[in-house]
């Protein structure tokens, strides 16, 4: 197989994402102290202090980057007694310890960061689902069964556990409305990241486990490659068929589709070649690896004839497109 910037798993590369992840939120904190420095109200020597360690290095929970985004549009909007309060979360932010903590969603009726959270995963009316809290029972098994699946992956692809403990600082185990006609999978979102939701309900199995987070992992590393420009320059008022979607959907959504139908792609090949799966297990890897293969080469086939991608976002498309070729040269 080939190597290639931008694809194949690089745990010290997804360091440098997330550290970059952190200063330039510091810079855009550092910034909007400034601006509401003539407010006099607010905090802003502690927002200073908060940048000051973003910008040097500190890491910190998902909630501080949903705080950021929250801020930008109250302030904007001249809506100062609410933009006050968000400040004042974050001026009170301090920074986490380097290990992946798994927990559950909890009752947003008692948990700010759980209302926080919960309102950012369920914003998009294209897609109406709910996220409930686990029991404790559910969120005890979950964490046990992932802990399995991560040490899975550490043995089969270490590069890819490697670059998934450095991006990856929150595991939310999460469930739904069992009587929901849409049903949430996995997911993560660009304004939390280090954030990674997974429902309890499903992934029973080690294997299920490595699949759901090397697929919802690769949406959050390409998060991270959107600090200077964004993937495609599409509008998200353009829609085009998606390989992994029955509905149309905008590029930015088949572009992520596509690059991860290929990391997919390479993950299962590896977790094949490890040799540590039973009969039937191997059956539904091999199954996925085929199905990821074409959902990849109908997502490209979009995006070579539709996408205006920038030179970020065609790199690594051209990245995914050689290894794929490659595999199958």
């Amino acid at each position: 197989m080939v190597t290639h910037l931008g694809f194949q798993p690089d745990a010290d590369r997804a360091g440098q994402l997330d550290r970059r992840m952190h200063a330039e939120l510091g810079r855009s904190l550092r910034y909007l102290g400034q601006q509401c420095r003539a407010a006099g109200a607010f905090d802003v020597a502690g927002l200073e202090r908060v940048a000051a360690s973003l910008e040097q290095g500190d890491r910190y929970a998902p909630s501080i980057f949903a705080h950021y985004y929250r801020l930008v549009p109250l302030l904007a909007e001249g809506r100062l007694d609410d933009a006050e309060r968000c400040v004042q979360r974050l001026a009170q932010a301090q920074p986490v310890g380097a290990a992946q903590v798994v927990q559950p969603l909890r009752d947003r009726r008692q948990c700010e960061k759980s209302a926080l959270y919960h309102a950012l995963m369920t914003e998009d009316p294209s897609t109406p689902i709910d996220l409930l809290p686990p029991t404790a029972t559910k969120a005890e098994a979950f964490a046990e069964r992932y802990q399995r699946g991560m040490a899975l992956m550490a043995q089969a692809m270490p590069e890819l556990a490697g670059e998934v403990r450095a991006i990856v600082r929150e595991v939310i185990c999460v469930v739904g409305d069992p009587a929901a006609k849409v049903q949430f999978d996995g997911g993560s979102h660009f304004q939390l990241w280090g954030a990674l939701f997974l429902n309890a309900d499903h992934h029973p199995t080690d294997y299920a486990i490595v699949e759901v987070v090397a697929h919802e992992s690769a949406h959050s590393l390409l998060f991270g490659f959107c600090t200077d420009e964004p993937l495609v320059l599409n509008s998200d008022d353009e829609l085009y068929a998606s390989p992994l979607r029955h509905d149309p959907r905008p590029m930015d959504g088949i572009y992520h589709a596509t690059f991860v139908s290929a990391r997919m792609h390479w993950a299962m090949s590896r977790l094949l070649d490890a040799g540590q799966l039973d009969t039937g297990t191997r059956a539904a890897a091999e199954a996925a690896r085929d199905a990821d293969r074409r959902n990849f080469d109908a997502g490209h086939t979009v995006i070579a004839e539709h996408a205006r991608l920038t030179d970020t976002g065609r790199a690594l498309m051209d990245a995914a497109r050689d290894y794929m070729d490659a595999v199958h040269a």
